[in-house]
């Protein structure tokens, strides 16, 4: 799928995504090749009314050109239960495109509390649903892939 100039690609060893305060750090020790993709306000413009997630990151393969992985990512402020729909619409946007991959979504937000009961059933409703794990952290998540 072609993003245009919404997307940047990267075989960097750190690649990140901030918003406010907010911030996903990927760590790429292996050098695999990253997409990063800017939905909100690139990809699907400010004027579209549906919902979508800020970014979205795809994985590729070593030594092809499939996607392994996606990572959807949603920096919010304290609204999960907004972030969790705004991730399941992204899901369901490009499903075609991501149907043999793996699913992963991020919620970083202002501030929420740990591991409450709403956090533990989204979470387990995002598995069940749509495949994806969901991860919701305050501030500041890191991955490595």
């Amino acid at each position: 799928m072609d993003y245009g100039t919404c997307s940047t690609l990267s075989f960097n060893k750190i690649i990140t995504a901030e918003e406010h305060s907010k911030k996903l750090i990927i760590k790429n020790q292996s050098g695999k090749r990253v997409r990063k993709i800017t939905v909100d306000g690139c990809l699907i413009p400010k004027t579209d009314t549906n919902l979508r997630c800020d970014y979205m990151f795809e994985i590729d393969k070593p030594n092809i050109n499939v996607i392994a992985k996606v990572i959807y990512l949603e920096l919010k402020g304290k609204n999960v239960q907004h972030a969790y729909e705004q991730l399941v619409a992204s899901i369901e946007r490009f499903s075609a495109h991501h149907r043999d991959c793996e699913k992963e979504c991020y919620i970083v937000s202002s501030r929420v509390p740990r591991l409450t009961t709403n956090v533990q059933q989204l979470t387990t409703k995002m598995r069940i649903d749509k495949n994806a794990k969901l991860t919701v952290k305050n501030h500041q998540a890191e991955i490595s892939i």
